[in-house]
């Protein structure tokens, strides 16, 4: 009977496996035909008769309408599926994937007579939380009845390596590019701990991005001059087919040329009519390389994210562990290992790189106790509730426990202890006594980098052995011990300003959980019933909230409410994450004494169509160029190597890319879509940087302007003031932040207003604004007659009458169409 998970599973885009935890020792569970990994497709040619892979795979070239591959990509839309026309039968990415684990599932209860009802399931560092759910769905559409952990896959694959390996003290870079997905992961082994302390990672970079470009560069253009197809392009419904034959091609030459110079690519296409022809077709590894480059260089320039993150550079890294199969391409690792185009970290690759994932999911899984079924317990019988690490890197350990009977006893006249009888020499601990209250302590040797599995010995007051449960516990003991997962994106939430709040973040270790008081930004009145104050919850890392994922909102509404909620009142905001990453979001509000929960929707995002794309794709375009010109003119050294950054990552070229291959595939129009919210948050950096010249040269008068009205009229508290701003300036100053700069702009003007209106000119300095504006006016003959009545009074120092004269021409002011939002601004801004 297992104590401990000890299965992990790597569910892949392209290939997925399944390794078993057993004695200490890891080994890959081999499919039904002996093979390590089993094909991500699944094929269906009659309603109720379901093939998963290989023998799905191998459909693939003369039924390929009926076969699905790479359906992990479109994991978490709700709105995606895919058919099999044949079967009349469609089926959600969760269904197709949950039949995936269905088979290795099987595969596993076949081999080892033990189908697994819990497992530790990998899935993309990047993985948002709406993908990570889908996947917590497939395991229990494939029957896993158990606790089904996810584990990210860098950190898998880093446990896999750090198993065994008695490196001290060192930093590792976990380099993952599988089929779909890219992942990096910062890993240290300092004091025998394993961790990741940074990663970075695209959910829609792999090898597929390389296999369609090798079809769209290289045998596309073959096609049309060999066989003089014509229209052959991917959204043609006469050539999708072809297209199936083609991908299937690239990437089985892509993977020849990792051991070869060149390959021949022979494909037989029908003409349409009937009649077929050999596409033939010499594919260079340097040909592939050129192609692929693009996609290592945003691969390498993420491994620097990480690595920025983490306070680290690349020679600080002792080695770098690629997993993968993408990972087995010459023309990668020699980028890879150059130290200016690429990271310069010696290359590791002592791991198969098709199961590594697997392997290191069954180690963690090791490390996960299995729930216990108590049943009750009878007379005579002892229940043991224990508390000891499951795995450790101590040479000794403490189990303690405290033991329950139904009625009475004396404990203090019962003793304990554990054995290894299988150890050799076989192992027993010394009996220690039990407390009066039933608890004891007792420290047991682990023999080193195995599993111990301790028997349970407990004695009664005559010395007889008791019937005890549970009888039995296990510790692994391993080098560097895995520590706990940690927060996969950061989720925050979106003040009303449209600035985003970081609540739990990046690498935060779970569970997590923050509390931060935030203040409202308007007034809720009760009689108003289309009154809301909305706070939207979202996943990113980029400082506007509409660049992140928006997975949740918040909503107080007016009929809520028992009476008026002014503006600034008090919200306290609670974030928390379990080990599940499940999120729970609650916002109290102390005056009217009542929590209010986020309604967290992680199914609300959809695939997006093609007209949308082709819009986001114009504006992000026209925007990209427009700020080139501007950089170009501009002496900011910053501001071009944002530009230039952008532009090396091809982030604009490759989402062109995408809108394309999106018409026909539903994972490509979400990778866009993702891809342009990206580039657009890269385009605002640079405009907030084009940005800082003039609204420091700005902050710096109102600065000047606002001390003379300090040193005039100004009480004690207002000198706090400016002297906090002033220092608050300092730092925006030295940070280059614009957005900061513009709100610390905000509170100096909130100034001046109390100061002018103390020094009585207040109203004065509004009259020459509005003055300044009259041709702008609605009605310019009104206009000129208030101007006019406004000036009479200037010259009589009316003031008393002139607050009225502006609130009439204020009427007078076209609608700017202001955006006003209703939300929390956090109270400690600038």
């Amino acid at each position: 009977m297992r104590d401990t998970i000890d299965f992990g599973i790597d569910l892949g885009t392209t290939n997925s496996a399944i390794a078993v935890l057993d004695g200490g020792a890891v080994s890959v569970v081999k499919n039904h035909k002996q093979i390590d990994y089993t094909p991500s497709a699944v094929w269906m040619r009659k309603r109720g008769v379901l093939v998963v892979g290989s023998g799905a795979l191998d459909r693939l070239d003369n039924d390929p309408d009926n076969v699905q591959i790479e359906f992990k990509q479109a994991m978490g839309l709700p709105d995606a599926r895919r058919e099999f026309p044949a079967a009349g039968v469609s089926m959600t990415p969760v269904e197709l994937s949950a039949e995936v684990l269905k088979a290795l599932r099987e595969d596993t209860g076949r081999s080892l007579h033990e189908p697994p009802q819990a497992a530790v399931i990998t899935v993309p560092a990047a993985f948002r939380l709406n993908q990570t759910e889908a996947t917590q769905e497939a395991a229990r559409l494939a029957g896993f009845t158990g606790p089904c952990q996810l584990l990210q896959e860098p950190t898998a694959a880093a446990f896999a390596f750090g198993f065994q390996n008695e490196s001290r003290g060192a930093h590792w870079m976990v380099f993952d590019l599988g089929g779909g997905t890219f992942d990096s992961a910062v890993v240290s082994t300092v004091e025998e701990e394993l961790s990741v302390l940074h990663h970075a990672g695209d959910t829609h970079l792999g090898g597929r991005n390389i296999d369609r470009m090798l079809v769209d560069r290289l045998l596309v253009p073959a096609v049309e001059r060999q066989l003089g197809f014509r229209d052959f392009t991917r959204d043609n419904p006469r050539w999708q087919r072809h297209f199936a034959h083609l991908r299937s091609a690239a990437e089985a030459a892509k993977i020849e040329l990792s051991q070869q110079e060149q390959t021949q690519v022979m494909v037989m296409l029908d003409r349409g009519d009937g009649e077929s022809e050999m596409l033939d077709v010499t594919v260079r590894r340097e040909e592939v390389d050129q192609l692929a480059k693009p996609f290592y260089l945003r691969a390498i320039q993420l491994c620097r994210d990480a690595l920025d993150s983490a306070n680290l550079r690349a020679p600080d890294i002792d080695r770098l562990l690629l997993v993968g199969g993408p990972t087995q391409a010459p023309g990668l690792r020699e980028l890879l290992a150059d130290p200016v185009e690429g990271l310069g970290i010696p290359l590791d690759h002592s791991q198969d790189p098709s199961t590594v994932v697997a392997r290191g999911a069954a180690l963690y899984a090791g490390t996960i106790a299995l729930p216990r079924i108590e049943r009750p317990v009878k007379r005579g019988e002892y229940s043991l509730k224990l508390s000891y690490p499951a795995t450790s890197s101590l040479p000794m350990v403490p189990v303690s426990g405290r033991c329950s009977t139904e009625g009475e006893a004396d404990w203090s006249r019962f003793r304990i202890a554990l054995n290894d009888p299988e150890r050799r020499p076989a192992y027993r601990t010394v009996p220690v006594s039990l407390s009066p209250d039933g608890t004891f302590t007792v420290d047991v040797l682990l023999a080193e980098r195995t599993v111990n599995r301790f028997g349970v010995e407990l004695t009664d007051p005559s010395g007889a052995p008791a019937p005890v449960q549970p009888a039995t516990l296990t510790i692994t003991h391993q080098p560097n011990e895995m520590m706990g997962q940690t927060v996969v994106n950061t989720v925050g939430l979106t003040e009303a300003d449209g600035s985003f709040t970081p609540m739990l973040m990046k690498n935060t270790p779970l569970p997590a959980s923050k509390r931060q008081t935030f203040y409202t930004t308007s007034t809720l009145r009760r009689g108003d019933t289309s009154a809301v104050i909305r706070i939207p919850v979202a996943e990113g890392e980029r400082r506007r909230g509409d660049r992140n994922q928006q997975v949740g909102v918040i909503e107080i509404r007016a009929r809520d409410v028992r009476f008026d909620v002014p503006r600034g009142r008090d919200v306290e905001m609670t974030f928390e994450m379990d080990e599940s990453r499940q999120v729970t979001v609650v916002a109290y509000v102390p005056m009217l004494d009542r929590e209010f929960e986020a309604v967290i929707d992680l199914k609300q995002q959809r695939i997006p169509d093609e007209q949308l794309l082709r819009r986001m794709l114009s504006e992000l375009e026209a925007r990209h160029e427009e700020l080139r010109s501007q950089v170009e003119t501009t002496r900011s050294d910053r501001a071009r190597g944002l530009l230039q950054r952008l532009d090396d990552r091809a982030t604009v070229a490759t989402a062109r890319d995408e809108v394309t291959a999106g018409r026909t595939d539903e994972a490509a129009a979400t990778a866009a879509e993702e891809r342009m919210r990206d580039a657009q948050a890269d385009l605002d950096d640079i405009e907030a940087e084009l940005r800082v010249p003039e609204v420091m040269e700005r902050l710096s008068d109102q600065i000047e302007y606002t001390r003379g009205l300090v040193d005039r009229v100004g009480s004690e508290e207002d000198r706090a003031e400016l002297a906090d701003i002033e220092r608050r300036y300092a730092a925006v100053a030295q940070d280059r932040d614009a957005d900061a700069g513009e709100r610390l702009s905000d509170r100096l003007l909130d100034l001046q207003v109390v100061l002018l209106r103390r020094d009585g000119s207040l109203d004065l300095e509004v009259f020459n604004a509005l003055r300044a504006m009259q041709g702008q006016m609605t009605d310019p003959a009104r206009a000129r007659e208030l101007i006019r009545e406004g000036e009479r009074m200037v010259s009589a120092s009316n003031w008393a009458a002139l607050p009225d004269v502006n609130r009439r021409l204020r009427k007078l002011l076209p609608d700017q169409g202001r955006d006003v939002r209703s939300g929390v601004q956090r109270k400690d801004r600038p």
